[in-house]
């Protein structure tokens, strides 16, 4: 199973649990990913963990986002997750370059 990061961002610990957070509760940095299965590529999960700061800094330079691309020889539109100065896609799911 490979992770592919989408976000690392700083969330309170007890998020989710109560409305209002409680005072002196302080904030922590959270993964979110989707997990990937090596062989077959269509199953894959979203999950998160939280992460200490050093390696919450690691992963935002991995980080992936989701961009729209065209195919220009097949003129078909699909999106795929690249990293953030990406501008082009070098596989088509649609073309065979085999």
């Amino acid at each position: 199973m490979t992770k592919y990061t989408i976000g690392v961002y700083k969330a309170f610990k007890n998020s989710g649990n109560l409305r209002f957070h409680k005072k002196g509760t302080k904030k922590s940095w959270k993964h979110y990913f989707i997990e990937m299965d090596d062989y077959n590529e269509s199953e894959h999960s979203f999950g998160s963990e939280w992460v200490s700061s050093i390696k919450a800094v690691i992963l935002k330079r991995k980080q992936l986002y989701k961009k729209t691309f065209v195919c220009l020889d097949c003129e078909t539109v699909y999106t795929e997750y690249v990293k953030k100065n990406q501008n082009e896609s070098k596989n088509c799911p649609n073309c065979d370059d085999d």
